[in-house]
């Protein structure tokens, strides 16, 4: 929908907003996965300093805070994350500034009456879209890297179930 109205001549305000919280939500849930891929890592691997709690909110800066913690306590240090750390704390904090609980680009009004969105706000689409890509493509890849690491950790414990190993530390 995006490259669509990219290439129109002119589009209505109304028409960006689905592709705007698509994007807000595509970040949500990647930090969201995130977090609970840290928090599976980390049972695994009996770091009890994880937090292991269900995220049921929609509030970037709470999530990017959690993603960022567990992150820096698994992988101190990591050169690729102490880029997008920082990457995505600004993207949270810009989305959370124009769409602070996930509802200004739902609906063009609220349950009040009132517009959902600023009535003079300006987004440049295609900036934001292809800024929107690069952080969630940045998010896949720690969240494949955390796939991995998990699939390592089970393998390791079921080596030492079969081979009768202790599996404290």
């Amino acid at each position: 929908m995006a490259k669509r109205l990219l290439r129109a001549p002119r589009f209505s305000d109304y028409e960006a907003y689905p592709v705007v919280f698509l994007y807000r939500h595509a970040l949500e849930l990647s930090l969201k996965h995130v977090i609970y891929s840290c928090a599976e890592l980390g049972a695994l691997r009996e770091i009890e300093s994880i937090r292991n709690e269900l995220y049921n909110k929609h509030k970037l800066a709470d999530l990017v805070e959690a993603a960022a913690a567990s992150l820096n306590i698994l992988f101190p240090g990591d050169a690729m994350l102490s880029t997008l750390v920082p990457k995505c704390r600004l993207t949270c904090l810009e989305l959370s500034q124009i769409d602070p609980d996930s509802f200004s680009f739902r609906y063009p009004m609220d349950k009040k009456g009132m517009y959902a969105t600023k009535v003079h706000l300006t987004l440049n689409l295609s900036s934001f879209a292809l800024h929107m890509s690069s952080v969630l493509e940045d998010l896949g890849t720690v969240r494949f890297g955390l796939a991995g690491e998990i699939s390592i950790a089970e393998d390791a414990l079921s080596f030492a179930i079969r081979n009768g190993l202790r599996l404290t530390r």
